[in-house]
């Protein structure tokens, strides 16, 4: 579901705040009272603070050797080649998309509920039914969010590889580096390194990893309760009210 919320997330994005027309009698006051606003609030998201906060939760790793680091940038460009990363994901989302339209109102329907005539309907045919232009909407959202992804990868990328190269260049020494290269330059080994990552959005690979889910939520509530009988032993926690009572000293 996560190409979803993103597909969404970016489509949001791409729409000017100042779209909606102003309302007469405040044009001129909009800009005044909403700079008035900036200086009493500070904002609520501040991406500063958040990669401040993520960089101490995944800090810094020691320099790989060069020699090794060498080799392992020759291995990744054979497993992340150019454009890995924007086919991998525009092509998982728009089958994605594609699957989800094709579902129908009693594909979400609560068991034992009563089907409405429409319930056969697919997402597609209902959207299609109340816009003429959806096929041509849906159309230019895909090549757009394709255009958007192609140019979101030359970002990230670069930055990929690099950290998969340094991981790789700590985890393997020279000689493993050297045959893990020898195996990805023979005919068989480009293949593999071309669909390596591209593998793991694979439906069959989604499909097993869903699967688990119905045993792993299943398991939730017997780990919560061996955390509250194995932590029954030692003294509960200081509620801040009774800190704030106990005098000073």
């Amino acid at each position: 579901m996560r190409p979803i919320f993103f597909c969404a997330a970016l489509l949001l994005a791409a729409t000017p705040a100042c779209a909606a027309p102003a309302k007469k009698g405040h044009a001129a006051t909009a800009p005044a009272k909403a700079k008035d606003t900036a200086t009493k609030k500070a904002p609520d998201f501040d991406i500063g603070q958040v990669m401040a906060v993520f960089d101490k939760i995944f800090p810094a790793q020691p320099e790989p050797a060069p020699a090794r680091l060498a080799l392992a940038q020759t291995s990744v460009k054979a497993l992340f080649p150019d454009g890995t990363y924007a086919r991998m994901m525009g092509g998982m989302m728009n089958g994605l998309a594609d699957r989800v339209l094709s579902l129908n109102t009693a594909d979400f329907a609560k068991p034992g509920e009563k089907a409405k005539a429409t319930d056969a309907m697919t997402l597609r045919q209902q959207m299609a039914k109340d816009d003429p232009y959806f096929k041509e909407r849906m159309k230019i959202m895909e090549r757009v969010i394709g255009e958007e992804f192609a140019k979101m990868a030359a970002i990230i990328e670069p930055r990929l590889r690099d950290g998969l190269a340094r991981s790789m260049a700590r985890r393997f020494d020279e000689k493993q580096l050297a045959d893990i290269n020898a195996f990805l330059a023979t005919d068989s080994g480009k293949a593999f390194g071309s669909q390596s990552m591209a593998m793991y959005v694979d439906p069959d690979v989604m499909r097993a990893m869903m699967s688990s889910l119905p045993e792993v939520m299943k398991g939730m509530p017997e780990a919560m309760q061996r955390i509250q009988t194995e932590t029954a032993k030692l003294p509960k926690p200081k509620s801040k009210s009774k800190d704030k009572s106990e005098p000073a000293g």
